[in-house]
């Protein structure tokens, strides 16, 4: 006689009460292995996989993609021991769904493409949306199945296999062949995040700055990093410079708690990276950024992207940011207004190089001009206070030896 084991949602990191269902891995009726992959679930720092306690046959499932449930509650049962799926024993072990994101599953589908097929190159073998893309390339997608009709298309919706479900989830078109979209997910969480952060009274300043010496720097220092198995860009270098300036200018790195009127100020840098990632915008933390050499700030930087991108960033690389910086320069964009993320009080954004005709001794000459914007929370910080910032920061990358001498 079968035995059911009820699995709960635990908690999946520090403080955190509550978990977006992004994707059921599982259906009712399919057979799982102790700690395989069954539920995807997702908080407001990471996406998580969640692996079944026992061996066994689902039995249950209880919430829907895109219901937000708290710790403890309900997710699934699981019929162990005696005849499981009532159909007699089978020795064959249950098949393992590739690890994957929503978003990953999603362009894997629209090529149709199995994903067992593909071989991750993630941590613990994820397929990643490169790795979909190599394998279109090299073996080219089948043509995408037509439509199915009805009969076979209810088969097919019966499967035990589930539908890979996007990270924002449409409705049915209307008429007018219009689609309505519930956002869900990372996008979700950007949603109510910036809505909150318009809240806060912005001001920027805008600078432009020779970026001669800069480039000149990481042209010298590449050579020496590639040794090291390092890439370095112009980003390590933008981000030292910022930890030096807040450095001087302690009120940006902080947080500010609107319902106590109390501005903390922090001893150490924890500087965000806005990382662009294909479930939406993540911010990972540069922790102890002053305490870092160009190096390892570095190699750190490019962990964080790799584990934001990935959707394996844990719970510490996500959280406790004093102030972002975000460089919308490797996007193509000039220049932009840049949002404070609540509740830290300033983030830095850098622009896209360009050459410019600049006066230089008096005479016209042609430079590679970087576009700098800063943002502050007014409440805490005045015009002059950020315009004092930005030259700090403009300093620094004018003359980049300033931050060579620091290691």
């Amino acid at each position: 006689m079968s035995e059911l084991t009820d699995f709960l949602l635990p908690d999946v990191g520090e403080g955190i009460a509550e978990a977006e269902l992004v994707e059921w891995l599982v259906g009712v009726g399919d057979p799982v292995a102790a700690d395989q992959s069954i539920v995807v679930v997702e908080t407001d720092k990471s996406q998580v996989e969640l692996p079944a306690p026992v061996a066994g046959t689902v039995a249950e499932i209880g919430p829907a993609v895109g219901d937000v449930v708290a710790v403890g509650t309900l997710l699934t049962r699981i019929a162990t021991g005696g005849d499981r799926d009532g159909s007699g024993t089978s020795e064959q072990p249950p098949r393992r769904r590739p690890l994957a994101s929503p978003s990953v599953r999603k362009r894997a589908l629209r090529l149709a493409i199995d994903l067992a097929d593909v071989p991750g190159t993630g941590p613990r073998g994820r397929v990643l949306a490169t790795d979909v893309d190599a394998y279109e390339t090299r073996v080219g997608a089948p043509e995408p199945n037509p439509a199915p009709e009805p009969a076979r298309k209810a088969a097919l919706e019966s499967e035990s296999e589930p539908v890979p479900q996007p990270a924002t989830e449409p409705t049915p078109p209307t008429e007018r062949g219009d689609t309505v979209v519930q956002l869900r997910g990372v996008r979700r969480r950007v949603a109510r995040s910036m809505t909150e952060a318009l809240q806060i009274p912005h001001i920027h300043e805008f600078r432009e700055v020779d970026a001669t010496q800069l480039l000149a720097a990481r042209e010298t220092l590449q050579a020496g990093f590639a040794r090291d198995g390092l890439r370095l860009t112009v980003l390590p270098l933008l981000v030292r410079a910022c930890v030096w300036a807040l450095g001087r200018h302690p009120s940006f790195n902080a947080r500010f708690d609107a319902e106590r009127e109390r501005l903390t100020q922090y001893g150490s840098v924890a500087l965000g990276v806005a990382t662009a990632t294909d479930d939406g915008l993540l911010v990972p933390v540069l922790r102890d950024a002053e305490q870092r050499s160009l190096r390892d700030t570095a190699r750190e930087l490019a962990r964080l992207t790799a584990v934001a991108r990935t959707r394996t960033a844990s719970q510490s690389d996500l959280s406790g940011g004093t102030c972002t910086v975000t460089n919308f320069g490797s996007l193509g964009t000039w220049l932009g207004t840049p949002v404070i993320r609540p509740p830290e009080v300033a983030i830095v954004g850098f622009g896209r190089v360009t050459e410019k005709v600049v006066p230089v001794d008096g005479v016209p000459a042609v430079r590679p001009v970087l576009p700098i914007v800063a943002a502050t929370d007014h409440r805490v910080n005045d015009g002059a206070h950020l315009a004092a910032l930005l030259s700090d920061i403009a300093a620094v990358i004018e003359q980049p030896l300033l931050l060579l001498d620091q290691g």
